[in-house]
């Protein structure tokens, strides 16, 4: 191996490039694949060695959490086609009540809320929630932009405190934490900022839309009582995941377990659906296909993740970083760490995390920041930008599912609640630290 750039800040060079192009707009695997390959070039690996290293990453963790991403897909399918994910949703409806636009507005971020943290996909809870919510917007005169608020925020919160959803498996994973402390820590503050932002500024962006933007009076869904069988579903589904996670969390168990949930839950869920063994099976890999992008991210990853440790380029930046980190204190050390994260390195959330910890990790005994603390580093360093300060596909995404083209409430919706929570994660470091 090379060791001319050992030891050096010449070896974050993959990381670099990683950047420009996704910046560029150049798909992340890639971006992935340039870094990796720029990474074997600085390092002088042989393409035997990196073949090794590249059949390593299959166990590695960051391949594995790419795995229950997969699987997590394939679940979400199995429930959509079961019609339990629907189901959810009229229930969270009638539960609450739609006869105000407040509840109407609770019913739809809650159940938001639910479909993401289940699912594990922002687009996905919000393109199962559209056809059931926007024919009952546009009867209480919702405006897209407001709509499309509530989807940004609710969707957003399930995510952060899904026990499965990929962030959350990512953060528990790398901080050695466990669902319960990363909840108590991370997961419900960040949740609840979210949550509440988005549910005062969809009322606000109301307020300045009405009158102006408008869903057409052509839209029509109703909520219809659902098929018994998909009533069986939805028990099936919710049934198995709250036991589940239970169990997991008595148990203590680790990400892995992650692996069995998925495909017992989907089981569960298709047998009481009265879905055949070979159509849930058809069902798994069609909400798995759409992912698969995210699995080869991530074993790509971990090569280059290794490669840029073998060049010493870690070392350093830590070197170059301690005597700085060492005189700034746990409060400050967390804050730059997340607006490093937050504004300095793009990409996937999972990936940024990974980086996160691999950079900054060694010195977190020295600064005495707590594994709870970590937690919400990683959490807020890697999901704020979901907001701002630019916009990014997620916002899009859900412009485009709420039937809204109208970016700069969309933008004022997720600058408030990118605010929020920087200020949140100021105070949670105060209280964590």
């Amino acid at each position: 191996m090379a060791t001319g750039t050992a030891g050096t800040l010449w070896g974050l060079t993959p990381i670099v490039v990683y950047a420009i192009l996704v910046l560029l707009d150049v798909d992340v695997v890639l971006a992935t694949v340039g870094a990796l390959v720029v990474a074997a070039l600085q390092t002088g690996t042989a393409p035997l060695e990196l073949g090794e290293l590249m059949g390593e990453s299959l166990g590695s963790f960051i391949a594995v959490v790419g795995l229950i991403i997969l699987l997590g897909g394939g679940l979400g399918r199995v429930v959509t086609e079961t019609g339990a994910a629907a189901t959810t949703v009229r229930a969270v409806l009638h539960g609450i009540g739609i006869s105000t636009r407040l509840r109407f507005r609770i019913g739809v971020m809650a159940s938001a809320t639910l479909l993401a943290a289940a699912l594990g996909t922002l687009s996905g809870a919000s393109a199962l929630l559209a056809p059931i919510v926007l024919p009952i917007a546009a009867a209480l005169r919702l405006t897209p932009p407001s709509v499309a608020a509530m989807f940004h925020a609710g969707t957003a919160a399930g995510l952060v405190i899904g026990p499965f959803t990929p962030p959350v498996v990512t953060i528990t994973g790398a901080a050695q934490i466990g669902y319960g402390d990363y909840l108590l820590n991370a997961g419900i503050p960040m949740a609840a900022a979210v949550w509440l932002t988005g549910l005062g500024m969809s009322h606000w962006i109301q307020r300045r839309t009405e009158g102006t933007e408008s869903y057409p009076d052509e839209i029509g869904e109703d909520l219809a009582s659902a098929p018994t069988a998909a009533k069986r579903a939805t028990v099936g589904f919710l049934g198995s995941m709250a036991v589940l996670v239970v169990l997991g969390i008595v148990f203590q168990a680790s990400y892995t377990y992650v692996l069995i949930v998925m495909p017992v839950s989907a089981a569960v869920t298709a047998l009481l659906g009265r879905m055949p063994p070979n159509a849930a099976l058809q069902a798994m890999y069609r909400g798995a296909q759409p992912l698969l992008w995210l699995f080869l991210l991530f074993w790509l990853l971990n090569p280059m993740l290794e490669l840029l440790e073998k060049s010493g380029a870690y070392d350093a930046m830590q070197r170059l970083m301690a005597p700085a980190l060492d005189d700034v204190g746990p409060w400050l050390f967390c804050m730059i760490v997340l607006l490093v994260g937050w504004l300095g390195i793009s990409g996937a959330a999972v990936a940024q995390v990974v980086l996160l910890q691999k950079l900054f990790g060694p010195a977190l005994a020295a600064a005495g920041v707590p594994p709870g603390a970590w937690a919400a580093v990683l959490l807020g360093s890697s999901q704020i930008d979901w907001f701002g300060p630019f916009p990014g596909p997620d916002m899009i995404g859900q412009m485009g599912l709420a039937r809204s083209r109208n970016l700069r409430m969309m933008m004022y919706n997720g600058w408030a609640i990118m605010i929020a929570n920087l200020a949140l994660f100021a105070v949670l470091f105060l209280v964590l630290v």
